[in-house]
């Protein structure tokens, strides 16, 4: 039920509302990624494809707690921050995204550089969480001018008091992964699935396959994998079926989520 998302402010967990949007609640904070809020149906042309969405959010906007921050891997794309999505990011205390990204939006939205960090610590009283930039890359070598900036996140505490969960952004680049790991643990990770891609640019994929998210988690250290942005838009050239046999295939395991229903994140004292 969507109603499950009122949980208490003392638990972590994440919930998926659809695409690569997920509330998230760590450390008592609550942030939300990539909001995307616009009726199922809604069309956009983006240059040379078009880009459909296929299911409403779990939540409407009004549905949605008070946020601390919102994180917003890049503002080019509308399966992303679409134009509803945009009008969420006037509520929230904090908007975290490319420097780019943060030329767009303008205000008080903050653009990080990769491995760049922030920390939420207002109001005082809660443990502060670290938002840190984490290099992406929105397809293969050589695609950047098309696709443009993308950063992922990792959320994480000094104390080690709450899990830390990396949020990949739609990122293909395993190279940074690797880099991530080597500099910090990683409990959670929300991966951008679904191998996105559009017949105008052929084979080239533009978010993790499923083998590739197989070697991410293997590169990450072997985190709880969470499904993202893998349903609900129209361009996913691998649909839940396929991702499944292939992680089954591995051996290792992968948490797809039921829209709206929070995920209790794991204890990291006990992994």
């Amino acid at each position: 039920m969507v109603t499950d998302v009122a949980v208490t402010r003392a638990a972590n967990t994440v919930t998926v509302l659809g695409g690569p949007t997920v509330l998230i609640r760590l450390a008592g904070w609550t942030l939300l990624t990539d909001p995307t809020f616009d009726a199922a149906g809604t069309e956009y042309q983006d240059g040379p494809v078009m880009v459909r969405k296929t299911a409403d959010p779990a939540l409407k906007p009004g549905e949605l707690p008070a946020l601390d921050a919102v994180v917003v891997s890049h503002t080019g794309h509308q399966d992303n921050l679409d134009a509803t999505g945009r009008t969420v990011l006037s509520g929230a205390s904090e908007v975290f995204t490319t420097v780019a990204g943060a030329e767009d939006l303008g205000g008080a939205a903050v653009g990080l550089e990769p491995w760049q960090t922030r920390i939420l610590s207002k109001p005082p009283g809660r443990t502060p969480l670290n938002i840190t930039a984490v290099p992406a890359r929105h397809g293969p070598v050589g695609t950047e001018d098309l696709t443009g900036p993308v950063t992922g996140f990792l959320l994480h505490t000094d104390d080690g008091s709450a899990p830390t969960v990396y949020v990949s952004g739609d990122t293909v680049d395993l190279d940074a992964m690797s880099a991530l790991s080597d500099r910090y643990r990683i409990d959670v990770a929300l991966l951008h699935l679904g191998a996105a891609g559009f017949e105008a640019f052929g084979d080239i994929r533009l978010s993790l396959t499923a083998t590739q998210a197989v070697e991410a988690r293997r590169l990450l250290g072997d985190p709880l994998v969470v499904a993202v942005h893998a349903e609900g838009w129209a361009h996913y050239t691998e649909d839940r079926s396929h991702v499944q046999q292939v992680f089954d295939a591995a051996g290792v395991p992968l948490h797809w989520p039921t829209q709206g229903e929070p995920i209790t994140l794991p204890d990291p004292h006990t992994r």
